[in-house]
């Protein structure tokens, strides 16, 4: 069973401090939380949350796409300065250039990989790896956790069992 303060700030120094500092995930999930998208968190923090602690370098979301959510989205990806890598390079420093999120690539974009000013955020409007699954169903069923959906440990496990990298077959070996 999933600890219901895992995530909340602690003074305790054996017990992961997860307000909310620059670099900390939570910040993201809570703008887009205070913008009202419907979400839920999936990936390494649903991993975590649900018993198996392991590094990972960005926060996964799946989105509900619709004309309402696609605008509150945008409007917290904005308040989070959050943009996209391209693949042309500026020619004097050679990095791949970026672009700000626009409404139109949010309305266009089935998998946004961000980079945002708290760090990286992969957005899905679909169930990675089950496409039949609807997202209204994950968002349903998530477990709240100090006010942030996260995945029910049914759908992680779902979801790293049909994936076929290493760390998802790692993942799934290691979840209750």
């Amino acid at each position: 069973m999933a600890s219901s303060t895992l995530f909340a700030a602690t003074t305790d120094p054996d017990e992961p401090d997860m307000s909310m500092e620059l670099g900390n995930p939570f910040a993201q999930i809570d703008v887009l939380l205070s913008h009202n998208v419907s979400l839920v968190i999936i990936g390494g923090y649903a991993v975590i949350y649900h018993g198996y602690v392991r590094s990972t370098e960005d926060v996964d979301i799946i989105f509900e796409r619709n004309g309402e959510n696609e605008l509150r989205l945008f409007a917290a990806l904005s308040e989070l300065d959050a943009f996209w890598i391209g693949e042309e390079l500026d020619p004097e420093t050679g990095i791949e250039l970026t672009f700000p999120v626009t409404p139109d690539y949010v309305a266009k974009t089935h998998l946004m990989m961000l980079g945002t000013r708290f760090g990286y955020l992969d957005v899905f409007d679909f169930v990675p790896g089950l496409p039949a699954a609807h997202v209204s169903e994950l968002i349903r069923t998530a477990e709240l956790n100090t006010g942030r959906p996260f995945v029910s440990l049914d759908w992680l496990k779902r979801m790293k069992q049909v994936s076929n990298r290493p760390k998802d077959r790692d993942d799934f070996q290691q979840l209750p």
